[in-house]
């Protein structure tokens, strides 16, 4: 009995020592007919109360393995509270020089998780709006199914 109380204790320790990232948005938008237009636009809504601590801000992707180019150009926007803006540009690669995926591969399914932003402190408290827009050159890309977002509070280390 005692053997048995311990091995659940360490196996809960192990599992709480694993975690890396306290996920405080996680939301993914199906893309209709998996295929992403230029002319569509991605918005994800989440209200941000803390503006003490640090924050890392992914886009999250979900593509067939038919998808025909090995990266993704994507035009992001962030509104914040104040009717200011932010504007990048960011090129997320999907595959290596050899052709592998880089993504975690499941089937026919590979998912990425992005890093668009590390360690920032959002400025002001309130309603933030992620909007993305693929900004490639074929003006409509097949086989892309999901596009998300998710931002975490990186958990310190001891």
């Amino acid at each position: 009995m005692r053997l048995n109380f311990f091995i659940a204790i360490g196996i809960l320790s192990l599992f709480v020592s694993c975690k890396d990232e306290d996920i405080l948005f996680n939301e993914y938008i199906e893309i209709s007919n998996s295929q992403l237009s230029y002319l569509d636009t991605i918005v994800f809504q989440t209200n941000i109360l803390d503006t003490s601590n640090t924050h890392n801000i992914f886009l999250q992707l979900r593509t067939s393995t038919d998808y025909k180019w090995s990266n993704m150009f994507v035009f992001s926007e962030i509104n914040f509270p104040n009717s200011k803006t932010r504007t990048d540009t960011f090129e997320i690669i999907l595959m290596d020089k050899k052709g592998h995926w880089k993504g975690n591969k499941s089937g026919i399914m590979v998912n990425y998780n992005y890093s668009l932003y590390k360690n920032i402190k959002f400025p002001i408290k309130g309603k933030y709006k992620f909007r993305f827009v693929q900004a490639m050159r074929d003006t409509v890309l097949k086989e892309v199914k999901n596009l998300g977002l998710k931002i975490t509070k990186p958990i310190k280390k001891l």
